[in-house]
């Protein structure tokens, strides 16, 4: 996301030469930054304040407003007119043409997100940016889209069935102060906060207000190699802030795997969602693990919780890849094809503080062997028998999301075979 055009990026003021006049000497002064009187400005800024009914930070970004160009406003949704029939609630727009912009998206969460909520995406080190702003429920996606989900458990005036949260997107494209995305990255949160908390607050739709975020966190990891052929991938960037967080530790470690496990996970702090993941492997060198795990062992796992407006989006998701626990009922199989992922997730429901909640652990092993093979019976016993252990480790432990979200009458839901 390009944020600090060249173009903008010029003094803040110059000064003007002294004027000398009959009646005496007046000389003026660029210190105090452009006149409002002069250019756009004020009328820039008036319109910024009165757009997207009134949701956006103004007090924010009145200083990033451009005088250059007179300023366009786009914006339609049912929270700015509650006659109309619309799938947003808010969506809205403040341009300065050439200048940069504003934008604030607001949907009420009926069923799915548009951006992902897989686990093995919303982990640090995934292998694209990311960004989180601890103690809210969003992070930046694949795309450079800055997100949250406000929690509405009144409900949402105006929709056809109950609502009970709702997801904002916010975008500042200005010169902002700071220095690179994390800085830009914390005013589009603060901007969607602001506008969910809005929101939610004209709606009466209860829920705590979201706390504006006073820091951005980068979570991205790069792998990176000199060699020729791909080999000997290194990883940069290890020190992810997620590394040994106090509510994944017990992962892996507390299921009863035997080795050393190390674990991190996501920091969003949130009541819908949280992602963990621990191996026993090196993980600056997976090849370079001492000792060398046996074949068969459990080398990775993953534990993820998804609750209350979240847990649909989430299971439909999975759905689109065939990997939710509904997808494949029936027999279980043994037969892995050439290559095939030798994993197993297990899912769970439970009720949670903020509602309805699905859990999903995997288990991974350590093969030597990547052609096509046929488990043995006692294999995938074993699988199903880690899995499960895995999953009652993951709910009991004290220090973990589910224990400390209160969630309780938890349930199996089923397997889905990784390899198939």
């Amino acid at each position: 996301m390009g944020r600090v055009p060249s173009r903008l990026r010029k003094p803040l003021f110059i000064g003007l030469p002294l004027v000398l006049l009959v009646t005496g000497v007046v000389f003026f002064s660029g210190g105090g930054g452009r006149s409002d009187e002069r250019g756009h400005m004020a009328a820039n800024r008036a319109q910024l304040k009165r757009a997207c009914a009134g949701l956006l930070p103004y007090e924010e970004l009145r200083g990033l407003v451009p005088d250059d160009v007179a300023g366009e406003v786009s914006q339609y949704g049912t929270v700015l007119d509650p006659g109309e029939d619309s799938h947003s609630l808010v969506n809205c727009s403040v341009t300065w043409p050439g200048h940069g912009s504003v934008r604030v998206l607001a949907v009420a969460l009926i069923s799915e997100m548009p951006v992902t909520l897989r686990a093995e995406e919303i982990l640090p080190g995934v292998g694209n940016d990311g960004y989180e702003a601890p103690g809210l429920t969003g992070r930046v996606d694949e795309r450079g889209r800055t997100w949250v989900v406000a929690e509405c458990p009144g409900g949402l005036a105006g929709r056809a069935r109950e609502v009970s949260g709702m997801y904002v997107t916010a975008d500042v494209d200005l010169p902002v102060p700071g220095k690179g995305k994390p800085a830009g990255y914390l005013y589009d949160f603060r901007t969607a906060v602001q506008a969910a908390n809005g929101i939610t607050a004209a709606q009466k739709c209860g829920g705590s207000p979201l706390k504006p975020p006073t820091r951005v966190l980068d979570t991205y990891e790069a792998h990176v190699t000199k060699d020729a052929d791909g080999g000997n991938m290194k990883v940069v960037g290890i020190d992810e802030p997620g590394l040994g967080v106090r509510k994944c530790r017990g992962v892996g470690r507390r299921a009863g795997f035997p080795g050393k496990w190390t674990a991190s996970g996501d920091l969003q702090d949130s009541r819908l969602v949280s992602v963990c993941t621990a191996t026993v492997l090196d993980r600056e060198d997976p090849m370079d693990t001492d000792p060398t795990p046996p074949d068969g062992a459990v080398v990775e796992v993953s534990a993820a919780s998804w609750s209350g407006p979240l847990r649909e989006s989430a299971d439909a998701q999975y759905q689109r890849s065939g990997d939710s626990f509904g997808f494949r009922d029936g027999k279980r199989t043994r037969d892995i094809p050439d290559s095939g992922s030798r994993e197993l997730a297990l899912w769970a429901g439970s009720e949670c503080a903020a509602g309805s909640t699905y859990h999903r652990v995997t288990v991974r092993m350590e093969t030597n062997d990547l052609s096509a093979y046929m488990l043995t019976e006692a294999e995938r016993t074993k699988y199903s028998k880690d899995a499960r252990k895995l999953m009652d480790s993951y709910l009991a432990d004290p220090d973990g999301w589910p224990r400390q979200q209160g969630c309780h009458e938890s349930r199996i839901l089923g397997e889905v075979e990784g390899w198939r």
